[in-house]
């Protein structure tokens, strides 16, 4: 039971750095929306691919190859939950997509897509932080029912692979300074 229990201390502790980024970018960007004119795109680009590196990254690696296949394999109760929780993956995708599009038109300093990008952020960061929940409330205490003590051994060792992988890839690069901007930045701080 070790193993499981540092296993979903590892997600939790990284849904807790996740949700903390999503809550800060969250506020900034809705700040940012009640003057549009004053939109920074290329600051906001950064945040978000900071976002997308962190969330999409841990949630495609840890979550979607690691704990819901040995979740599928457990039990047959899960169907459900695993195809929700992939329905908002894909959808956040989708989201994430779409963001980025309006990044590229924002640029051009128009008010009406700054407002739109506003906007577009804030149904992505709400997307994440509903499958986030999805999966606390249900599937870790799911997997924490169904998975027998050999896989979970097998799934620790898949994330200590993947996170001494990320550590001999580098440390994120910090995000630009916004000029002019006094409020706090969010920034990921490196696992481990």
């Amino acid at each position: 039971m070790l193993t499981a229990t540092y296993v979903l201390l590892t997600l939790s502790i990284e849904q807790k750095k996740e949700r903390h980024f999503i809550a800060r970018l969250l506020q900034q960007v809705r700040n940012m929306a009640r003057k549009p004119q004053e939109v920074d795109p290329v600051y906001l680009q950064s945040q978000l691919d900071e976002l997308a590196r962190f969330a999409e990254a841990r949630h495609q690696r840890k979550v979607e190859a690691c704990l819901m296949p040995a979740v599928r394999n457990a039990t047959g109760e899960a169907g459900p939950l695993l195809a929700d929780l992939e329905s908002l993956s894909r959808l956040g995708r989708t989201m994430l997509a779409a963001v980025r599009k309006c990044l590229r038109r924002a640029m051009r300093r128009s008010a009406v897509h700054s407002t739109f990008l506003c906007r577009t952020i804030d149904m992505y960061c709400q997307n994440l932080l509903q499958r986030l929940d999805k999966e606390e409330r249900e599937l870790l205490p799911l997997a924490q029912r169904v998975i027998r003590s050999e896989e979970w051994f097998e799934i620790g060792s898949m994330f200590l692979t993947q996170d001494e992988a990320n550590d001999g890839a580098g440390r994120q690069r910090p995000a630009p300074a916004r000029p002019g901007y006094r409020g706090e930045q969010p920034r990921l701080m490196p696992a481990g």
